[in-house]
Protein backbone atom coordinates (compact mmCIF):
# COMPACT_ATOMS: atom_id res chain seq x y z
CA UNK A 1 0.00 0.00 0.00
CA UNK A 2 1.23 3.43 -0.82
CA UNK A 3 2.80 5.25 2.20
CA UNK A 4 0.76 8.30 1.86
CA UNK A 5 -2.55 5.84 2.09
CA UNK A 6 -1.05 4.22 4.95
CA UNK A 7 -0.67 7.68 6.66
CA UNK A 8 -4.56 7.99 6.83
CA UNK A 9 -5.30 4.14 6.77
CA UNK A 10 -4.06 3.82 10.33
CA UNK A 11 -5.38 6.80 11.93
CA UNK A 12 -9.00 5.07 12.55
CA UNK A 13 -7.45 2.36 14.32
CA UNK A 14 -6.32 4.77 16.72
CA UNK A 15 -8.29 5.11 20.12
CA UNK A 16 -9.18 8.62 20.56
CA UNK A 17 -6.73 9.86 23.92
CA UNK A 18 -5.20 12.17 25.54
CA UNK A 19 -2.13 11.49 27.71
CA UNK A 20 1.23 12.92 28.88
CA UNK A 21 3.96 10.68 30.93
CA UNK A 22 5.07 11.85 33.63
CA UNK A 23 7.46 9.07 35.36
CA UNK A 24 10.68 10.57 35.75
CA UNK A 25 12.43 7.50 33.63
CA UNK A 26 15.81 8.29 31.81
CA UNK A 27 15.40 7.92 28.33
CA UNK A 28 17.26 4.39 27.76
CA UNK A 29 14.27 3.26 29.77
CA UNK A 30 16.54 2.33 32.98
CA UNK A 31 15.62 3.22 36.58
CA UNK A 32 17.93 5.72 36.96
CA UNK A 33 16.22 9.47 35.71
CA UNK A 34 18.67 11.77 34.12
CA UNK A 35 18.63 15.76 34.66
CA UNK A 36 18.01 16.96 31.02
CA UNK A 37 17.00 15.84 27.17
CA UNK A 38 19.12 16.41 23.99
CA UNK A 39 17.35 15.98 21.44
CA UNK A 40 18.59 15.89 17.42
CA UNK A 41 17.11 15.24 14.44
CA UNK A 42 15.78 12.27 13.32
CA UNK A 43 14.72 13.52 9.93
CA UNK A 44 12.34 15.51 8.31
CA UNK A 45 8.64 14.45 7.24
CA UNK A 46 9.66 15.16 3.71
CA UNK A 47 12.14 12.35 4.09
CA UNK A 48 9.77 9.68 5.31
CA UNK A 49 6.60 10.84 3.46
CA UNK A 50 7.70 12.71 0.23
CA UNK A 51 5.21 15.34 -1.08
CA UNK A 52 2.53 13.69 1.85
CA UNK A 53 -0.80 16.31 1.83
CA UNK A 54 -0.82 18.28 4.96
CA UNK A 55 -3.04 21.53 5.31
CA UNK A 56 -6.12 22.29 3.03
CA UNK A 57 -8.65 25.04 3.04
CA UNK A 58 -12.07 23.88 3.97
CA UNK A 59 -15.17 25.76 3.34
CA UNK A 60 -18.63 25.41 4.72
CA UNK A 61 -20.80 24.19 2.16
CA UNK A 62 -23.88 25.91 2.61
CA UNK A 63 -21.58 29.35 3.00
CA UNK A 64 -19.69 28.30 -0.41
CA UNK A 65 -23.34 27.97 -2.26
CA UNK A 66 -24.77 30.83 -1.01
CA UNK A 67 -21.18 33.15 -1.19
CA UNK A 68 -20.16 32.38 -4.19
CA UNK A 69 -18.83 35.72 -5.15
CA UNK A 70 -17.27 36.14 -1.38
CA UNK A 71 -15.35 33.15 -1.35
CA UNK A 72 -13.93 33.62 -4.74
CA UNK A 73 -12.78 36.83 -3.67
CA UNK A 74 -11.24 35.17 0.03
CA UNK A 75 -9.50 32.72 -2.09
CA UNK A 76 -7.89 35.53 -4.85
CA UNK A 77 -6.57 37.44 -1.22
CA UNK A 78 -5.35 33.80 -0.13
CA UNK A 79 -3.53 32.81 -3.73
CA UNK A 80 -1.56 36.54 -3.62
CA UNK A 81 -0.70 35.59 0.36
CA UNK A 82 0.91 31.96 -0.59
CA UNK A 83 2.38 33.92 -3.76
CA UNK A 84 4.44 36.33 -1.71
CA UNK A 85 5.46 33.81 0.67
CA UNK A 86 6.81 31.74 -2.55
CA UNK A 87 8.46 34.54 -3.98
CA UNK A 88 10.31 36.11 -0.71
CA UNK A 89 11.29 32.27 -0.11
CA UNK A 90 13.27 31.84 -3.49
CA UNK A 91 15.70 35.10 -2.97
CA UNK A 92 16.59 35.22 0.94
CA UNK A 93 18.76 38.37 -0.06
CA UNK A 94 15.28 40.36 -0.29
CA UNK A 95 13.69 42.55 1.83
CA UNK A 96 10.51 40.67 1.54
CA UNK A 97 12.18 37.43 2.99
CA UNK A 98 13.86 39.15 6.01
CA UNK A 99 10.01 40.65 6.45
CA UNK A 100 8.40 37.36 5.93
CA UNK A 101 11.23 36.30 8.84
CA UNK A 102 10.37 39.28 11.24
CA UNK A 103 6.99 38.43 10.17
CA UNK A 104 6.52 34.67 11.24
CA UNK A 105 9.03 35.41 14.61
CA UNK A 106 5.62 37.38 15.73
CA UNK A 107 2.88 35.19 14.38
CA UNK A 108 4.90 32.47 16.34
CA UNK A 109 6.72 33.92 19.42
CA UNK A 110 9.97 32.92 20.99
CA UNK A 111 11.70 31.38 18.02
CA UNK A 112 15.02 32.50 16.86
CA UNK A 113 15.93 33.73 13.36
CA UNK A 114 17.64 30.59 12.48
CA UNK A 115 14.64 28.69 13.92
CA UNK A 116 12.35 30.32 11.48
CA UNK A 117 14.55 30.64 8.63
CA UNK A 118 14.80 26.02 8.64
CA UNK A 119 11.26 26.15 9.66
CA UNK A 120 9.80 28.14 6.70
CA UNK A 121 12.53 25.94 4.47
CA UNK A 122 11.14 22.38 5.22
CA UNK A 123 7.22 23.61 4.61
CA UNK A 124 5.86 23.38 0.85
CA UNK A 125 3.35 26.19 0.38
CA UNK A 126 0.30 25.81 -1.95
CA UNK A 127 -2.56 26.96 -2.89
CA UNK A 128 -3.58 23.92 -5.61
CA UNK A 129 -1.98 21.54 -7.59
CA UNK A 130 -1.25 23.58 -10.84
CA UNK A 131 -1.05 27.34 -11.25
CA UNK A 132 -4.58 27.57 -13.01
CA UNK A 133 -5.96 26.02 -9.50
CA UNK A 134 -6.81 22.53 -10.58
CA UNK A 135 -6.90 20.19 -7.07
CA UNK A 136 -7.07 16.81 -9.27
CA UNK A 137 -4.37 15.83 -7.21
CA UNK A 138 -5.76 16.44 -4.44
CA UNK A 139 -9.09 14.53 -5.35
CA UNK A 140 -6.70 11.33 -5.90
CA UNK A 141 -5.14 11.62 -2.83
CA UNK A 142 -8.67 11.61 -1.19
CA UNK A 143 -10.12 9.01 -3.53
CA UNK A 144 -6.80 6.58 -2.61
CA UNK A 145 -7.20 7.92 0.73
CA UNK A 146 -10.91 6.06 0.88
CA UNK A 147 -9.34 2.67 -0.57
CA UNK A 148 -6.84 2.77 1.98
CA UNK A 149 -9.12 3.22 5.14
CA UNK A 150 -11.67 0.28 3.39
CA UNK A 151 -8.33 -1.93 3.77
CA UNK A 152 -8.33 -1.78 7.25
CA UNK A 153 -12.41 -1.82 7.87
CA UNK A 154 -12.09 2.15 9.42
CA UNK A 155 -14.96 3.55 8.32
CA UNK A 156 -18.59 2.93 9.96
CA UNK A 157 -20.20 4.02 6.81
CA UNK A 158 -19.84 2.64 3.30
CA UNK A 159 -18.35 4.41 0.35
CA UNK A 160 -20.00 2.82 -2.71
CA UNK A 161 -17.32 5.23 -5.35
CA UNK A 162 -14.46 6.74 -3.87
CA UNK A 163 -13.63 8.70 -7.21
CA UNK A 164 -17.38 10.06 -7.11
CA UNK A 165 -16.75 11.13 -2.84
CA UNK A 166 -13.62 12.49 -3.70
CA UNK A 167 -14.90 14.75 -6.74
CA UNK A 168 -18.11 15.82 -4.28
CA UNK A 169 -15.70 16.50 -0.97
CA UNK A 170 -13.04 18.69 -3.09
CA UNK A 171 -14.44 21.41 -5.06
CA UNK A 172 -11.87 23.61 -7.50
CA UNK A 173 -14.26 25.90 -9.15
CA UNK A 174 -14.38 28.45 -6.72
CA UNK A 175 -10.28 28.68 -6.51
CA UNK A 176 -10.24 28.51 -10.09
CA UNK A 177 -12.60 31.61 -10.81
CA UNK A 178 -10.39 33.24 -8.18
CA UNK A 179 -7.41 32.75 -9.89
CA UNK A 180 -8.55 33.45 -13.51
CA UNK A 181 -10.75 36.88 -12.32
CA UNK A 182 -8.90 37.96 -10.19
CA UNK A 183 -8.12 41.12 -11.70
CA UNK A 184 -11.84 41.99 -11.83
CA UNK A 185 -13.32 40.20 -8.76
CA UNK A 186 -15.74 43.02 -7.37
CA UNK A 187 -18.48 42.74 -4.25
CA UNK A 188 -19.68 44.49 -1.85
CA UNK A 189 -17.76 44.55 1.98
CA UNK A 190 -17.81 41.05 3.56
CA UNK A 191 -16.69 39.59 6.86
CA UNK A 192 -15.41 36.42 6.49
CA UNK A 193 -14.76 34.16 9.77
CA UNK A 194 -11.47 31.82 9.45
CA UNK A 195 -10.48 29.37 12.05
CA UNK A 196 -6.95 28.37 11.98
CA UNK A 197 -4.29 26.56 14.58
CA UNK A 198 -2.51 28.91 16.70
CA UNK A 199 1.14 29.22 16.26
CA UNK A 200 1.63 27.10 12.87
CA UNK A 201 3.82 28.56 10.64
CA UNK A 202 1.95 26.38 8.05
CA UNK A 203 -0.99 28.27 7.78
CA UNK A 204 1.56 31.61 7.67
CA UNK A 205 0.44 32.41 4.06
CA UNK A 206 -2.74 33.52 5.58
CA UNK A 207 -1.61 35.94 8.46
CA UNK A 208 0.31 37.43 5.17
CA UNK A 209 -2.64 38.13 3.02
CA UNK A 210 -4.25 39.90 6.11
CA UNK A 211 -1.00 41.80 6.93
CA UNK A 212 -0.54 43.07 3.35
CA UNK A 213 -3.73 44.18 2.45
CA UNK A 214 -4.47 41.41 -0.07
CA UNK A 215 -7.90 40.32 1.74
CA UNK A 216 -9.01 44.48 1.26
CA UNK A 217 -8.02 44.54 -2.09
CA UNK A 218 -11.53 42.60 -2.62
CA UNK A 219 -12.87 44.17 -0.17
CA UNK A 220 -13.26 41.02 1.88
CA UNK A 221 -12.55 41.55 5.89
CA UNK A 222 -10.76 38.15 7.32
CA UNK A 223 -11.89 37.47 11.18
CA UNK A 224 -9.39 34.97 12.02
CA UNK A 225 -10.26 32.59 14.81
CA UNK A 226 -7.68 30.55 17.03
CA UNK A 227 -7.64 26.53 17.41
CA UNK A 228 -5.46 24.87 19.44
CA UNK A 229 -5.10 22.02 16.62
CA UNK A 230 -7.10 20.77 13.70
CA UNK A 231 -9.81 19.18 15.55
CA UNK A 232 -10.69 22.63 17.17
CA UNK A 233 -11.16 23.89 13.38
CA UNK A 234 -12.93 21.17 12.46
CA UNK A 235 -15.53 21.91 15.33
CA UNK A 236 -15.51 25.40 14.72
CA UNK A 237 -16.96 25.09 11.12
CA UNK A 238 -19.16 22.30 12.35
CA UNK A 239 -20.74 24.48 14.77
CA UNK A 240 -21.05 27.23 12.37
CA UNK A 241 -18.56 29.68 14.53
CA UNK A 242 -16.76 30.14 11.05
CA UNK A 243 -16.83 29.71 7.51
CA UNK A 244 -13.80 28.67 6.52
CA UNK A 245 -10.99 26.68 8.03
CA UNK A 246 -7.44 25.17 7.95
CA UNK A 247 -6.97 21.97 8.80
CA UNK A 248 -5.15 18.62 7.88
CA UNK A 249 -6.80 16.20 5.33
CA UNK A 250 -7.26 13.18 6.73
CA UNK A 251 -9.15 14.08 10.16
CA UNK A 252 -11.24 16.22 7.53
CA UNK A 253 -11.70 13.39 5.33
CA UNK A 254 -12.83 10.81 8.36
CA UNK A 255 -15.39 13.46 9.65
CA UNK A 256 -17.12 14.00 6.69
CA UNK A 257 -17.34 10.23 5.91
CA UNK A 258 -18.09 8.65 9.39
CA UNK A 259 -20.79 11.47 10.37
CA UNK A 260 -22.39 10.67 7.03
CA UNK A 261 -22.50 14.31 6.28
CA UNK A 262 -20.59 13.48 2.91
CA UNK A 263 -20.80 10.25 0.38
CA UNK A 264 -20.46 8.87 -2.94
CA UNK A 265 -23.66 10.01 -3.74
CA UNK A 266 -23.33 13.89 -2.78
CA UNK A 267 -23.68 16.68 0.39
CA UNK A 268 -26.29 14.70 2.41
CA UNK A 269 -25.99 17.42 5.43
CA UNK A 270 -25.62 20.86 3.71
CA UNK A 271 -25.61 22.40 7.17
CA UNK A 272 -22.55 20.25 8.38
CA UNK A 273 -20.59 19.66 5.43
CA UNK A 274 -17.48 21.47 4.10
CA UNK A 275 -15.52 21.14 1.27
CA UNK A 276 -12.07 21.11 0.40
CA UNK A 277 -11.39 24.46 -1.99
CA UNK A 278 -7.98 24.97 -1.74
CA UNK A 279 -4.40 23.32 -0.91
CA UNK A 280 -2.40 25.01 2.20
CA UNK A 281 0.67 23.32 2.47
CA UNK A 282 2.32 19.66 1.92
CA UNK A 283 5.56 18.51 4.34
CA UNK A 284 6.61 20.23 6.99
CA UNK A 285 6.87 18.16 10.33
CA UNK A 286 10.08 16.37 11.99
CA UNK A 287 11.01 13.57 13.58
CA UNK A 288 13.69 14.12 16.88
CA UNK A 289 15.58 11.58 19.30
CA UNK A 290 16.71 11.82 22.38
CA UNK A 291 20.96 11.38 22.01
CA UNK A 292 20.66 9.22 24.74
CA UNK A 293 19.31 6.97 23.26
CA UNK A 294 21.38 6.22 20.07
CA UNK A 295 24.70 4.27 19.89
CA UNK A 296 26.56 7.35 18.64
CA UNK A 297 24.64 10.43 18.58
CA UNK A 298 27.67 11.85 15.76
CA UNK A 299 26.80 8.60 13.13
CA UNK A 300 25.43 10.19 9.68
CA UNK A 301 22.52 7.70 10.09
CA UNK A 302 21.59 7.38 13.63
CA UNK A 303 21.48 3.63 15.02
CA UNK A 304 20.02 1.99 18.29
CA UNK A 305 21.06 -1.24 19.86
CA UNK A 306 23.12 -1.66 16.53
CA UNK A 307 20.57 -1.22 14.24
CA UNK A 308 20.09 2.23 12.22
CA UNK A 309 16.41 3.84 12.33
CA UNK A 310 16.26 3.88 8.41
CA UNK A 311 17.80 3.31 4.95
CA UNK A 312 18.69 6.06 2.94
CA UNK A 313 17.46 6.10 -0.56
CA UNK A 314 18.84 9.39 -1.89
CA UNK A 315 17.29 12.33 -0.15
CA UNK A 316 14.27 9.20 0.93
CA UNK A 317 14.21 7.59 4.16
CA UNK A 318 13.03 4.23 4.07
CA UNK A 319 12.14 1.58 6.74
CA UNK A 320 11.43 -1.98 6.80
CA UNK A 321 11.55 -4.93 9.68
CA UNK A 322 15.41 -4.51 9.66
CA UNK A 323 15.12 -1.37 11.46
CA UNK A 324 12.29 -2.55 13.89
CA UNK A 325 14.93 -2.96 16.73
CA UNK A 326 15.96 0.52 16.93
CA UNK A 327 12.51 1.51 17.34
CA UNK A 328 10.84 -0.89 19.22
CA UNK A 329 10.69 0.19 23.40
CA UNK A 330 10.64 3.41 22.79
CA UNK A 331 8.35 5.87 23.79
CA UNK A 332 7.82 8.95 21.23
CA UNK A 333 5.76 12.11 21.76
CA UNK A 334 2.68 13.11 19.28
CA UNK A 335 0.59 16.59 19.05
CA UNK A 336 -2.30 14.35 18.91
CA UNK A 337 -4.00 11.13 18.03
CA UNK A 338 -5.82 12.72 14.86
CA UNK A 339 -2.61 14.61 13.52
CA UNK A 340 -1.30 14.16 10.59
CA UNK A 341 2.02 13.42 12.40
CA UNK A 342 0.78 11.03 14.83
CA UNK A 343 -0.58 9.16 11.76
CA UNK A 344 2.98 9.13 9.75
CA UNK A 345 4.32 7.65 13.04
CA UNK A 346 1.54 4.63 13.10
CA UNK A 347 2.33 4.45 9.89
CA UNK A 348 6.40 4.23 10.00
CA UNK A 349 5.55 1.28 13.02
CA UNK A 350 3.55 -0.38 10.13
CA UNK A 351 5.79 -0.50 8.01
CA UNK A 352 8.27 -2.19 10.26
CA UNK A 353 5.77 -4.64 12.03
CA UNK A 354 5.88 -3.42 15.30
CA UNK A 355 2.65 -2.76 17.24
CA UNK A 356 1.96 1.05 18.86
CA UNK A 357 0.08 1.52 22.44
CA UNK A 358 -0.24 4.55 24.11
CA UNK A 359 2.02 4.77 27.21
CA UNK A 360 0.75 3.87 30.63
CA UNK A 361 3.19 4.94 33.65
CA UNK A 362 4.98 2.64 35.17
CA UNK A 363 4.22 -0.11 32.21
CA UNK A 364 7.13 -2.73 31.53
CA UNK A 365 8.27 -1.62 28.22
CA UNK A 366 8.46 -4.38 25.02
CA UNK A 367 10.58 -4.48 22.21
CA UNK A 368 8.21 -5.10 19.21
CA UNK A 369 6.30 -1.94 20.44
CA UNK A 370 6.43 1.64 19.42
CA UNK A 371 4.59 3.76 22.63
CA UNK A 372 2.97 6.80 22.24
CA UNK A 373 2.02 9.86 24.29
CA UNK A 374 0.24 12.75 23.04
CA UNK A 375 -1.50 16.46 23.06
CA UNK A 376 2.33 18.00 22.95
CA UNK A 377 2.00 20.49 20.25
CA UNK A 378 3.72 22.27 22.74
CA UNK A 379 7.59 22.03 22.93
CA UNK A 380 8.55 22.71 26.40
CA UNK A 381 5.96 19.40 27.22
CA UNK A 382 8.66 17.49 25.48
CA UNK A 383 12.43 18.69 26.91
CA UNK A 384 11.29 18.67 30.41
CA UNK A 385 9.53 15.18 30.42
CA UNK A 386 12.39 13.03 30.71
CA UNK A 387 10.53 9.92 30.11
CA UNK A 388 9.88 10.61 26.13
CA UNK A 389 12.63 9.36 24.27
CA UNK A 390 11.44 11.28 21.36
CA UNK A 391 8.76 12.34 18.44
CA UNK A 392 7.48 14.09 15.71
CA UNK A 393 6.17 17.23 15.59
CA UNK A 394 4.94 20.04 12.87
CA UNK A 395 7.09 23.18 12.39
CA UNK A 396 8.55 25.61 14.14
CA UNK A 397 7.92 23.70 17.15
CA UNK A 398 10.35 20.92 15.57
CA UNK A 399 13.08 23.22 14.92
CA UNK A 400 12.74 24.53 18.75
CA UNK A 401 12.69 21.24 19.69
CA UNK A 402 16.51 20.35 18.13
CA UNK A 403 18.05 23.74 18.09
CA UNK A 404 17.60 24.32 21.70
CA UNK A 405 16.37 20.87 23.82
Amino acid sequence: MDKKILIIAVVAVIAVVAVAAVLLMSNNNSDEPVAESDYVSLGLTNNFFPDHTCCVVAANYSYAQNNTNELERFLAGYYDGVNFVNEALKNPSSSDYSWLVSFSKEKVPGLTDQEIKDALSTITYLYADTSDGSLSGLKSDVASLVSGLKDVNALTKDIKDNNAFASNFVNDTYLKTAISEKSTLTGSKANVKVSVITGDIHQIAIHVAQSKGYFDNYNIEVTLAGAQNGGGVATALLNGDCQLGFLGAPPATINMINNGYIDSDGVKDQGKAYLMVARVNSEGSGLYINANVLDDPNASIPTRNGTAFYTKNGNEYDVSSANAKAWGGLIMGTPGTTSIQHIQLMTLAKEMGLKTKMYTIGEKLSSDTIYYVTNLSNYQLIITDISINGGIIWEPQYQKVIQEA
